[in-house]
């Protein structure tokens, strides 16, 4: 079933995480990563509370801007300032084409401070304004308004549908 163009469609922009799975083999981003995000997002999946509308995008250390679904390595690269200032530009250029190409109803900022300095030069997110929302507190925090999000959004779909 695609999503219905009425409702719109909605970015989360996540961080990577530390801890990954130890498969050797290439993994999908999002089965990759093994912090609490990628538990959550990947319970709420199994649950069916997934959104069809909704794209996901990873602020990688080593690979910068990531679909959700891009294959990639197990690595060990932490997302240092210095490293972040160093893909600043590829990043924001990367989500600026995104958003360039897809008129988001809304984005969802889920990122500590050293990832949002890569994030600093996209001129879009900015002009997005109200239709930006970041995440605030402690990962824990975080993570739960996240959640409350994504469930709101699989409300809002199953209104519409009613």
């Amino acid at each position: 079933m695609s999503a219905n163009p009425l409702r719109g469609r909605y970015l989360l922009i996540v961080a990577c995480s530390q801890r990954k799975t130890g498969a050797t083999r290439p993994l999908p981003a999002i089965e990759r990563y093994d912090g609490v995000n990628y538990r959550v997002l990947r319970n709420l999946k199994r649950q069916g509370l997934w959104p069809e509308n909704l794209d996901v995008v990873i602020i990688s250390a080593k690979y910068g801007l990531l679909d959700a679904n891009t294959s990639i390595e197990d690595y060990d690269l932490r997302m240092t300032r210095d490293r972040a200032l160093a893909l600043q530009g590829e990043i924001s250029a990367g989500l600026d084409a995104r958003l360039r190409r897809t008129d988001y109803t809304e984005v969802f900022v889920n990122v500590g401070a050293t990832y949002r300095l890569a994030l600093e030069q996209s001129r879009e997110l900015r002009q997005l304004g109200g239709r930006t929302r970041y995440a605030s507190g402690g990962i824990g925090m975080k993570m739960g308004e996240m959640r409350r999000w994504i469930i709101h959004l699989v409300d809002e779909s199953q209104a519409q549908r009613a």
